[in-house]
């Protein structure tokens, strides 16, 4: 393998990594959204 095409391979890698963080951050993040639209309130225990 080619140090450009090694490159490459790391960089597409890294990218579907990048998707599938922000993908799982956006659907938390929207169902937060939907939590706070209904009126539930999320409370956090520090010692459980």
């Amino acid at each position: 393998m080619t140090l450009t095409a090694l490159k490459i391979f790391h960089l597409e890698q890294l990218n579907s990594k990048i998707f599938a963080l922000l993908s799982t951050l956006f659907s938390r993040l929207k169902i937060e959204h939907l939590i706070n639209q209904i009126g539930i309130k999320i409370t956090q225990r520090d010692n459980e």
